[in-house]
């Protein structure tokens, strides 16, 4: 059997970042798929053709990103907005074109931010939804039955590190997971696209002594290829 390959598309801009965030996915995804990083902020790549990036992807994910902001509590011409917007219009091709032809689709942190963007879900700094390191999330009564997401325990941690927020439900989305800390914290769109707001190709980030280490959350990445991206 052919190796199943699997996309990741970062957006982040210092090499130590950069690498960071390939350990960890390479970590998650485990042996036995290819995976090809590219980076969003690449304005050399094709992104008006995005059946030339999936033409031999299994899977895509869209990394997380600690340099750039949908609003993140900045002024509105920061260059961290703009790129944003930027990002989002590179970016926006390679999402449809993946949810057309459903090709299993995983959006991390900004990659949930991005996705809710494109789709009219409102991304604000909501401070009260803002944080760093540990916390529950509670799965919904879809989530509880969800293809992905059902054999997880209804409440379970997971690591997450956002100053932006989802605040208003996308548009075709299914809500998975909540807490009053983190009111959209898993999504789904159709059948095979998912989109979290922590970050589950990470066990635990260490921001203190005290944070717990979120197994469940980390097995959502292998259950993700297992089920969709080799199936």
């Amino acid at each position: 059997m052919d190796m199943k390959k699997v996309l990741v598309v970062q957006s982040r801009t210092t090499q130590e970042r950069i690498e960071g965030e390939q350990v960890n996915f390479r970590r998650a995804i485990g042996e036995g798929v290819e995976i090809e990083f590219l980076s969003a902020l690449d304005e050399r790549l094709a992104w008006t053709t995005p059946d030339e990036f999936l033409e031999n992807a299994d899977g895509v994910i869209f990394g997380g990103s600690s340099d750039f902001d949908f609003h993140g509590g900045r002024p509105e011409k920061d260059p961290a907005r703009i790129m944003s917007l930027v990002i989002l219009s590179r970016t926006k091709n390679l999402v449809s074109f993946a949810l057309a032809e459903k090709i299993p689709l995983l959006g991390v942190c900004y990659g949930h931010q991005l996705i809710a963007n494109m789709y009219g879900g409102a991304v604000n700094h909501d401070k009260e939804q803002s944080k760093f390191g540990s916390f529950e999330v509670h799965l919904t009564e879809e989530g509880k039955s969800d293809p992905l997401f059902k054999n997880l325990p209804e409440v379970f941690y997971a690591q997450y590190a956002h100053h932006d927020s989802v605040t208003q439900m996308p548009e075709g989305a299914t809500l998975l997971a909540s807490s009053p800390i983190c009111q959209f914290s898993a999504l789904r769109y159709g059948d095979a696209a998912y989109t979290v707001q922590f970050h589950p190709e990470v066990e635990r980030f260490g921001f203190s002594k005290d944070e717990q280490a979120s197994p469940h959350a980390a097995s959502l990445i292998p259950l993700w290829i297992e089920r969709f991206v080799s199936s």
